[in-house]
């Protein structure tokens, strides 16, 4: 089991996450990546995966590191 956990306040919405992995992570209402079916925790989102596969394409992608996996 692993935990993908985005810091949307960080986000600047450049895409990359979106393009490496769009099973996983997605633009929300207001403009900034998410995680589909996410659940919000304080100022964050996280989502529990069996596999997180993409999600680590992602996280090295991300050009402000505000992605984290953790296995």
């Amino acid at each position: 089991m692993a935990k993908v956990e985005i810091e949307r306040v960080m986000c600047i919405s450049c895409g990359n996450c979106i393009d490496n992995c769009p099973e996983i992570f997605e633009y929300g209402d207001d403009g900034l990546s998410t995680l589909k079916d996410g659940e919000i925790v304080g100022d964050n989102v996280e989502k529990e995966l069996e596999n997180p596969g993409c999600a680590k394409e992602a996280e090295e992608s991300c050009p402000v590191s505000i992605i984290h996996v953790y296995e």
